[in-house]
């Protein structure tokens, strides 16, 4: 949503002043439905001004397929999202050669995508302003066209090692 994430901030006791961070409305929003390779680390990212849906679903499945036309099969973990369900996703995965594989329920700790998310927020949104929706939308699309710089800070939190509690 278009608005400042208030993040928090040290300062020193009895400093003078306070840090005052600006907020829009928040009434437009983008969504973004994305995926990442756990091995490479590679985003595949769809990115609309539209609700999520079945038929965006379908859309990223296309996109992932798309990223990787040579390989075989492609397995997906989803979290367990109503429309990730639907019918029309398991032909539409089933037809591009793609097994879909849902994690446990109230899982986000297993769901690397929601860790991207979190790393994504850090830097896009928390703590900072921008003044209209478009600098909002281009500051989205600049993190994606620029996902590389962030990769040796990634690694460290996208790992695939667990530990079994």
């Amino acid at each position: 949503m278009h608005n400042t994430v208030s993040g928090y901030c040290w300062q020193e006791k009895g400093a003078a002043g306070t840090k005052t961070i600006s907020s829009s409305t928040g009434r437009k929003r983008i969504s973004i439905i994305g995926a990442i390779n756990a091995l490479t680390l590679k985003p595949t990212t769809l990115i609309t001004e539209d609700n999520c849906d079945k038929e965006m679903i379908k859309q990223i499945l296309v996109e992932i397929r798309n990223d990787y036309p040579s390989n075989g099969k492609i397995y997906v973990f989803l979290d367990n999202a109503r429309y990730s369900h639907n019918k029309e996703v398991g032909l539409k995965a089933k037809n591009l050669n793609m097994k879909l594989k849902f994690l446990p329920p109230y899982s986000p700790n297993l769901n690397l995508i929601e860790r991207l998310w979190k790393f994504f927020k850090n830097k896009v949104r928390k703590n900072i302003y921008y003044e209209t929706f478009e600098k909002f939308k281009m500051a989205i699309f600049d993190f994606f066209k620029n996902f590389k710089q962030y990769k040796p800070e990634l690694k460290k939190i996208l790992t695939l090692k667990f530990e079994i509690v």
